[in-house]
């Protein structure tokens, strides 16, 4: 898939448009534009077959289809640090996990790599496994297991 440029809009409004050379730039503004103004900003790629696909970002920091410009890259998650998923929950990871069979996103991203998270506001604890980390900063998973609550940790 050839991805000649990226419009960021907001409101049915053309704000700018991006090389593909500079998705990463595209997503950081549409990203930080969106919590700035507090609405939603959309990316708009522009594909060679002539067919747009967009993702949106929201101002809370969470998006919708980043896998269709971005397949993700595998994440090998460090103790003690905080991510937030596409959804929006806060998970910090406890505990190192042994990595795993690969699994795949939607994009054709893959990854082997597991650890235990525990979402910082209900304490559901968990092993996930396949993480991958979008440019925008956000990660999932593709499943998790032995999920229970345990008393968060600082």
């Amino acid at each position: 898939m050839f991805t000649p440029s990226f419009t960021i809009s907001q409101d049915g409004q053309a704000l700018k448009t991006f090389p593909d050379t500079e998705k990463e730039r595209a997503v950081s503004v549409a990203k930080a534009f969106a919590a700035t103004t507090e609405k939603d900003v959309i990316i708009t790629a522009h594909l060679d077959a002539e067919t747009d696909r967009d993702v949106v970002f929201h101002p809370d920091g969470t998006n919708e289809k980043i896998w269709i410009i971005d397949m993700g890259q595998r994440m090998e998650p460090v103790v003690g640090q905080v991510y937030i998923n596409r959804g929006g929950g806060q998970y910090r990871c406890i505990a190192p996990a042994a990595d795993g069979p690969t699994f795949y996103n939607a994009a054709g991203g893959r990854s082997n790599a597991s650890g235990v998270l525990q979402n910082i506001k209900s304490g559901w604890t968990f092993t996930a496994k396949g993480i991958i980390k979008y440019i925008d900063g956000t990660i999932e998973w593709d499943h998790s297991t032995d999920g229970r609550f345990e008393e968060v940790t600082a």
